[in-house]
């Protein structure tokens, strides 16, 4: 059969399964009225159930993206029932390896030369394999020890084929089960997939993780070997440890789990607040464990495996010191600005019904610990989100905390074993308040006065037509004093004066960039100085509105 008939089979064999659940599900839901509300509860946990089973089987058959499928979903419990995120999860260890003279030839067509002739040592059983590449221990001629991971050859093609099959199962479903949105669930998988297939990307990260915790000898980050690394070819200096789900190992070395949960914890709290960038992937096979030179020293951290890194953007960091700072205050509405900030609630959402429920969450997760967290099941959170999404389609999750949600999920299970009593949140303090009360400086903050300025300008045409339609149909009734009319006047007159100002001010600095890239020095500066002005006078008035 040739390759391009196999991957039309693979393709084929994929939305086969797609209409098969969809088919199976329309049914479903069809005969829905002739049951009761419990026996409907348990055949459609039945189905669930089957579905996931069948998508299980078919990954580890096709293997390919079906597998990065299933473990990603395995974590959406947002979306997601009980039944697909329980058996999917069991293919974070079900990849088996591919054969060893294709992952040979591999290495001779990037490395241009044998194995031979680079590795004194190639030990032919790989030590890790995955979806898209296994990693092989080995011994360079000068000496080092390196772990070598490998790119499947052919993968790319496979990937391309089975997104496109991805691509058109998640429109066909989005027609059946619409309260599922499959176009973000592609979109984030399809992101995430082409970044891991990129060796050179990978090799970046883990070379900016290692500067990040330069330093810091309680974690241990493995060395990139450039000379050795290729787009499908990733060479690391060897690290080892015990996997951190290893308990009684770890007991055995010395090692206080606590202390180690304690570890896990800071760390990722200086990735998240200090360093902007995310290692993504904290399952137990990329999380090792060494005892400390003395036991006072405490336990030693290794991470491995750089394909999957989430950069924080300015954007995203400002929202999540908006919603950390709530969260520890217990200031709901601090909480609900955070989260429309972020992107977890359309703008057009009711704020009031968003406060409400993030009242619920704050006081139902706020204090709680691992060991609890973990009592309560995926099952009761997943019941608790869908209750949440099917109070208001205005909830959903940004792209870009796909990724994050997946993570602070990994780590929980972990630290669930570890140190069942630890409250993260509490932790998280140390390292959230330093970050919530940074100050930036003077041109920074006056910019995002401006944008918050400018967002308004821009908001006023609609929110006037708003207003004119509902007054138009009699739906406003006022009582105002002349007092009222006067202070509503005010009002007004401040708001346009302030995004007269805003405006100017962004207009000017966007014609001093424009003078500067032309060279023109002083243009630029005259430009900037008049938005430094303007910047000045918006500032003044927000601060005496504020006395």
């Amino acid at each position: 059969m040739s390759s391009r008939s196999w991957l039309g089979l693979r393709v084929i064999r994929i939305l086969l399964f797609v209409l098969g659940a969809a088919a199976s599900y329309r049914i479903h839901y069809g005969c829905s009225p002739f049951y009761g509300e419990e026996t409907l509860r348990r055949r459609r946990s039945r189905l669930h159930q089957k579905k996931a089973d069948r998508l299980l089987r078919l990954a580890i058959e096709l293997k390919g993206i079906l597998i990065k499928l299933g473990q990603f979903l395995s974590a959406r419990v947002d979306l997601l029932p009980e039944e697909y995120t329980r058996i999917l999860a069991q293919l974070q260890d079900a990849v088996p390896p591919a054969d060893f003279t294709l992952i040979k030839q591999r290495l001779r067509d990037d490395l241009g030369k044998n194995p031979e002739e680079v590795f004194s040592v190639f030990n032919e059983t790989p030590i890790a394999a995955a979806s898209l590449g296994q990693v092989h221990e080995a011994v360079l001629k000068d000496g080092r020890r390196v772990a070598v991971k490998i790119q499947y050859p052919g993968i790319r093609r496979i990937v391309e084929a089975d997104l496109r099959a991805a691509r058109w199962a998640s429109w066909f479903l989005q027609r059946f089960l619409r309260r599922i949105r499959f176009d973000i669930l592609y979109q984030e998988f399809s992101r995430i997939l082409h970044q891991e297939l990129d060796y050179i990307q990978e090799a970046r990260n883990a070379e900016r993780f290692y500067q990040n915790f330069d330093g810091d000898d309680r974690i241990v980050v493995p060395k990139v070997i450039w000379d050795y690394t290729t787009p499908h070819v990733l060479t690391l200096e060897f690290v080892e440890g015990i996997k951190i789900t290893e308990f009684e190992t770890i007991r055995a070395a010395g090692v206080e789990l606590p202390a180690l949960a304690r570890l896990l914890m800071e760390s990722y709290m200086k990735q998240l607040f200090a360093h902007r960038f995310l290692h993504g992937d904290p399952h137990p096979g990329n999380l090792f464990v060494r005892p400390g030179r003395t036991p006072e020293a405490g336990p030693i951290l290794v991470f491995v495996d750089f394909g999957l890194m989430q950069p924080l953007t300015p954007a995203v960091r400002e929202g999540i010191k908006t919603t950390v700072g709530g969260i520890m205050d217990r200031d709901i509405p601090r909480i609900a600005q955070g989260l429309f900030d972020l992107g977890f609630i359309d703008r057009t959402g009711d704020r009031r019904a968003i406060e409400q429920i993030a009242a619920f969450f704050i006081e139902k997760y706020r204090d709680i610990s691992p060991k609890s967290f973990r009592e309560i099941g995926i099952g009761d959170i997943a019941h608790d989100l869908q209750q949440i999404f099917s109070l208001s389609s205005t909830i959903q999750i940004p792209n870009n905390f796909i990724l994050i949600w997946r993570t602070l999920g990994m780590l929980n299970g972990i630290n669930s074993r570890l140190d069942p009593n630890l409250n993260i949140i509490e932790l998280a303090k140390l390292y959230a308040v330093p970050f919530i009360r940074s100050e930036e400086g003077w041109f920074d903050r006056l910019w995002k006065t401006g944008q918050g300025v400018g967002g308004s300008l821009l908001a006023l045409p609609k929110a006037l037509e708003t207003f004119l339609v509902m007054a138009n149909r009699g739906e406003f009734q006022t009582k105002m004093s002349s007092e009222d009319v006067t202070g509503a006047l005010l009002r007004l007159y401040r708001l346009v004066y302030r995004t007269t100002l805003g405006a100017f001010f962004l207009a000017l600095l966007v014609i001093a960039r424009y003078f500067e890239h032309r060279g023109d020095g002083l243009e630029s500066r005259t430009a900037a100085a008049a938005a430094m002005v303007m910047g000045i006078l918006l500032g003044w008035s927000l601060l005496n509105d504020r006395r």
